[in-house]
């Protein structure tokens, strides 16, 4: 006998349904509970799902019941329940067959389902397979396979710390083998050894905070043993690849970040302070670049709908009468790439622009957040990561 709650959702009671059906008899459906009832279930789940079915079955390979299959098992409303097997069984029967015969088993709903996978599995295997071969210094970003013995393995368990992946260990023992030089000590070092005025690191180049190019002033033919023996230079305590440039001349470039400059005042500590400060703001999630526009004195920040070089075209907006000239503590002119849910965006341009000028622009960009006081009207960041995500242009995620 099946009892079934009226405030559960329509899912939660087919799977309890599903639970009690049995194939050993003449008749599987368990007492108390009606085919008509069972059909009304299935139709209310079918506002929710049906029309997402029918159109992967017109644009994937998927069979009607293997999308509904695949659907049913796997992507689910807020509020309602992943179907089991037997209940996509009880769906499948009631939508479209007007619940003759029996509902299907377990053991035809799963080989749908196997085919489903299989189908998807293959699609995205060709996605993958879409763009250029790698590079071969890129062969190892993918995830791979390590064996090592067991002893190895409890060396590595019982140095893992709370929450720390395998991933995260090993990287942490590969930097502890770095020759490392802290950010202070080699300006320091080319102060003292070559009588530098100048140290900076260059911004221009893409991931430039992955591996960092340091343009080092050396008026003289001096070799800096500490810096030359180091493989990496230590920031608020992260190891980062280097190598450094030596210049006869201190000349300075607009894509230079100083971290020590005698004429203009830039001490080792500030300068250390500053590139601290960059590297933390070279990504960021939407939302913090969000706030980073209205820390700025920005009420809109909009996309371009076409990209910029190999990333997203930026637009803060900021009110007429303010300044449009992006601070350089504020985050927003540092910033490389956005973390989006399921990819990181480049961020190919920043220009900033007022109001005014933005009307001009509305059909070539999409609003991805706006304030109250807005002319338009306040835009609001979705808190769905998904959502926020597809506020972008499709044309621009497809950089990512």
């Amino acid at each position: 006998m099946v009892e079934l709650e009226t405030e559960w959702h329509p899912s939660t009671k087919l799977n309890v349904i599903a639970g009690e059906l049995d194939f050993t008899v003449v008749d599987p459906i368990p007492d108390g509970v009606t085919r008509d009832e069972i059909e009304e279930h299935c139709y209310a789940l079918r506002t929710l799902y049906g029309e997402y079915v029918d159109e992967i079955v017109a644009e994937t390979t998927l069979s009607q019941r293997e999308a509904q299959t695949w659907v049913l098992t796997r992507l689910v409303h807020e509020g309602a329940d992943r179907l089991s097997y037997e209940a996509v069984g009880l769906y499948i029967w009631a939508i479209g067959r007007s619940t003759d015969g029996d509902p299907l088993s377990r053991t035809i709903v799963t080989d749908y389902a196997d085919r489903a996978a299989e189908k998807v599995h293959r699609a995205e295997e060709t996605v993958k397979r879409t763009g250029p071969p790698p590079y071969p210094d890129d062969c190892y970003e993918e995830p791979a396979l390590v064996w090592v013995e067991g002893a190895v393995a409890d060396r590595l368990r019982r140095r893992a710390g709370p929450e720390e992946t395998y991933g995260d260990l090993l990287e942490r023992l590969l930097d502890e083998t770095l020759a490392s030089i802290p950010m202070a000590d080699l300006v320091a070092a080319y102060r003292e050894a070559a009588g530098s005025e100048y140290v900076a690191i260059e911004t221009v180049y893409r991931n430039w905070d992955e591996h960092l190019r340091i343009v080092a002033h050396a008026p003289g033919d001096v070799t800096v043993e500490t810096v030359a023996e180091a493989d990496a230079v230590t920031v608020d305590g992260t190891p980062i690849p280097f190598r450094v440039e030596e210049r006869a001349e201190p000349r300075r470039e607009q894509s230079h970040l100083a971290v020590y400059d005698a004429t203009e005042g830039i001490d080792p500590e500030i300068g250390s302070d500053r590139l601290r400060d960059a590297l933390v703001a070279v990504e960021g999630t939407l939302p913090e670049v969000v706030d980073r526009v209205r820390d700025a004195g920005g009420h809109a920040l909009a996309v371009a709908t076409e990209p910029a070089g190999a990333g997203a075209h930026l637009h803060p907006i900021f009110p007429d009468t303010g300044e449009t000239n992006l601070p350089e503590d504020g985050g927003l002119a540092q910033l490389e790439r956005i973390d989006l849910d399921d990819r990181t965006l480049a961020v190919g341009r920043i220009s900033p622009t007022t109001a005014d000028e933005y009307r001009t622009l509305t059909a070539e960009t999409t609003l991805l957040w706006a304030a109250p006081d807005f002319e338009s009207g306040p835009v609001e960041l979705p808190n769905d990561p998904v959502e926020r995500r597809e506020r972008f242009p499709a044309t621009v995620l497809r950089t990512a």
